[in-house]
């Protein structure tokens, strides 16, 4: 006689995988509960840890929060003047870089530093500003208002030298060996005794 309905095989697996889910949905309901996180959330997550380290990384930089400037102090400058009827500035140091101002004759200017290796001087645009504002203009053009002695080279004779004296020893007293020689003591010679006469 043949049972109409599913096989017995069929009921073990079917009651097999109720037993499963049933677990994996009371750890997830667990999970939730201690972390406050889904399973789809901790999916994402798992999937951002995996990536490269690039991706992590830019991740990163782009929620962390925006650091402060730290204080950086400006170079003091000291003051030139325009010495030409009209000076021009420049944003590189170089003729044929972009204009940026076109000063009058005494017009003050803040030099910040000599460019190495070039004719022109390094100035702030904008001194007032805490910010350093750089523009070039060239050393021909203007002048210093309160010029620092320079200094001169001057040839300074080279040191003597002297030779160090030589430590040498002192002479010393020497003295003659002491030899012993031996002293005789004169011994007591015995006196002679006259011989008793026998009677």
């Amino acid at each position: 006689m043949r049972r109409s309905g599913p096989p017995s095989w069929f009921i073990i697996l079917l009651g097999i995988a109720i037993v499963f889910g049933v677990y994996y949905l009371w750890l997830g309901i667990q999970n939730f509960m201690a972390t406050g996180v889904t399973v789809g959330e901790s999916t994402r997550q798992a999937v951002v840890g995996s990536t490269s380290t690039a991706l992590r990384i830019r991740e990163i930089a782009f929620n962390a929060p925006t650091l402060l400037p730290s204080f950086t102090p400006v170079p003091s400058c000291q003051d030139f003047e325009v010495n030409v009827r009209e000076a021009i500035v420049r944003a590189q140091p170089d003729t044929a870089s972009r204009i940026e101002a076109a000063l009058p004759q005494g017009a003050v200017v803040c030099v910040i530093a000599a460019v190495p290796d070039a004719d022109w001087y390094l100035i702030d645009d904008n001194p007032l500003t805490k910010r350093l504002e750089t523009v070039y203009m060239h050393r021909d053009i203007i002048r210093a208002l309160h010029p620092t002695n320079t200094p001169t080279r001057t040839n300074t004779p080279a040191p003597t030298r002297t030779p160090t004296p030589t430590r040498t020893s002192a002479p010393s007293a020497t003295l003659p060996p002491v030899t012993r020689t031996p002293t005789t003591v004169p011994s007591a010679t015995p006196t002679p005794v006259p011989a008793s006469v026998s009677l």
